[in-house]
């Protein structure tokens, strides 16, 4: 590999720098997909890469699918444990003022009581905001459901297709604008 010394200030590509540096460099940029050099022998350039785009496209649209229902399953999951928690916060806010009821019971000083009974109305407070977030968190679950449920209507059939036919498809490039 040459140094900048040796070839009189220029940097030679590498197959470690970056497009810029090659690009900084002076030489040409990597060869277009096509070329010939990614082609096996016994396929046409234009032809080779189809097959890796079309396998990569079926695996991105099942990682999306997955990705949706793994979203939804978490959001379930989410949705039970604050309704969990809310049950168990709303036991202790009964059980503090059980407490301070039977503390005013035994003559304890009613700011004891009284801050019992502060504490106990604080926790069901906090009960709405958990309850807000327990439903949105099932509302979220559903809409992952319904997510995935129309991205696959959406392009299920498209998918098959391009998995099962032989058709030529437009570059993914001119999709990448739509």
């Amino acid at each position: 590999m040459s140094t900048e010394s040796e070839s009189g200030g220029a940097i030679e590509p590498t197959n470690v720098q970056s497009s810029a540096e090659v690009t900084a460099s002076g030489a040409s940029d990597l060869p277009a997909p096509g070329d010939g050099m990614d082609a096996p022998a016994d396929l046409p350039a234009e032809r080779s890469g189809r097959i890796v785009d079309v396998i990569a496209d079926a695996m991105t649209f099942m990682l999306v699918i997955a990705r949706l229902g793994i979203a939804a399953v978490a959001m379930r999951l989410l949705s039970q444990a604050v309704k969990g928690a809310y049950s168990y916060v709303e036991d202790c806010a009964q059980t503090v003022d059980g407490l301070a009821d039977v503390a005013a019971t035994l003559a304890v000083d009613d700011s004891v009581t009284s801050a019992h009974h502060d504490a106990a109305a604080t926790m069901r407070e906090s009960l709405a905001l958990a309850d807000a977030l327990a439903a949105e968190a099932a509302e979220m679950s559903t809409e992952f459901d319904n997510a995935a449920r129309d991205h696959e209507s959406d392009y299920g059939d498209v998918n098959e297709a391009m998995q099962a036919g032989p058709y030529d498809v437009a570059e993914r490039e001119w999709y990448s604008n739509r």
